[in-house]
This record gives structure tokens, C-alpha cells and sequence, in this order.
């Protein structure tokens, strides 16, 4: 007998769950038949995600507990004489939240102190990233740097993923230079 489905998934990865949670959610009538190589899914994936107002919980919705939290990530003025402080405690959450879900670190990457990779953004009022730098470039083409590398080249694929940024509305003068230190030491645990 043949069956027909309103959508066919390929995978039962976070990208197809984080979906399907959406899709699901406004067309909760529709048959989903989802896909995957794997006969037993366990619960052991690495996932990198941010949670926070307006986003959705892969903890709850898929009931995964995780072994290890963080929420290590600093955005700070990268000039010193901007007069303004900056983003608000609010405005740098829900930036974070952004830049979070555009993320994967690298599974398997052995994690040290000195892994924080740095980046110098430049961002026309609409939030578009018109310059990124990646500040510790020398230590990206050191040789016996390659993990560092790796790592450095999944932060700028994800602020590109991300592009344009969500900034606020009001302020250009306050958030148009900033620096975005990304640190996963706390994350791979």
C-alpha cells in the first residue's frame, strides 16, 4: 500500500528536529515522515545552542538533558573611545542567541586554555557584517595551530550563516565596531 506524506525528512539530526519543531508547530495536521540510517538514535549527540526568549528548547521539545552547559561568549566595544556602553545586557543576550544557533563547534576537537578566537566586526546599521577580522590570524597560521584553525574558520562560517546580525534598531554609534570573543573550552567539558 503506498503512503502519501505531506513532507519527507532526510535525518533525525538537530537541524531536521529544530525543523520539524517549527513546522510542526504551525501545521500540526500535516504527516512528516522522517528518514534516518540509524536504527537506535541515542542521546549522546553534541549539539551547540542557545536558549533564550522567542527560541526554542531543544531540552524540552526533544527531552535531551545536557552533560554540559555554557554561555561563555563576551561582545564587548572594540574601540575604547565610543562614547556609549555599548549593548545592552538584553541587546548582547539576544545577539548571542543569534550567533549561538549559527554555531557548530567541531566534534572531537581537544579543547585547551588558549582556544578563545576573536573576531573584529564592523556592521552597517541593518545588522550586515561590512568587515570581519579575525584577530589572532598569526596564531591561525602557525604552524601546529591546525585545531585553532579549524576552530577559528566554524566561528567565521557562523557569523557569515548568521549575516546580517540582529542588532537593535536605534544606537548604530553604540554597537557598529565590536569585538565577539568565542570560547568553547566550558562547552566540550
Amino acid at each position: 500500500m503506498n503512503k502519501k506524506y505531506d513532507l519527507v525528512v532526510i535525518g533525525a539530526g538537530l537541524s531536521s528536529l529544530m525543523f520539524l519543531n517549527r513546522y510542526l508547530k504551525k501545521f500540526k495536521k500535516h504527516s512528516v515522515l522522517i528518514l534516518e540510517s540509524k536504527k537506535n538514535i541515542k542521546k549522546d549527540q553534541t549539539f551547540c545552542v542557545w536558549e533564550g526568549p522567542g527560541l526554542d528548547s531543544i531540552q524540552k521539545n526533544f527531552n535531551l538533558q545536557p552533560k554540559k552547559t555554557w554561555n561563555k561568549i563576551l561582545i564587548q566595544d572594540q574601540d575604547k573611545n565610543i562614547k556609549s556602553a555599548g549593548l545592552s545586557l538584553s541587546e548582547e543576550d539576544a545577539l548571542k542567541a543569534q550567533i549561538f544557533t549559527c554555531w557548530s563547534i567541531p566534534a572531537g576537537l581537544p579543547f585547551s586554555e588558549d582556544m578563545i578566537v576573536r573576531v573584529k566586526l564592523d556592521l552597517e546599521p541593518d545588522g550586515t557584517i561590512e568587515k570581519m577580522e579575525m584577530l589572532d590570524h598569526v596564531k591561525m597560521n602557525t604552524p601546529g595551530n591546525e585545531i585553532f584553525r579549524i576552530l577559528a574558520d566554524h566561528v567565521r562560517r557562523a557569523l557569515l550563516l548568521c549575516n546580517p546580525l540582529r542588532v537593535p534598531t536605534t544606537g548604530y554609534e553604540r554597537w557598529k565596531n565590536m569585538i565577539l570573543n568565542f570560547d568553547p573550552s566550558e562547552y566540550n567539558g
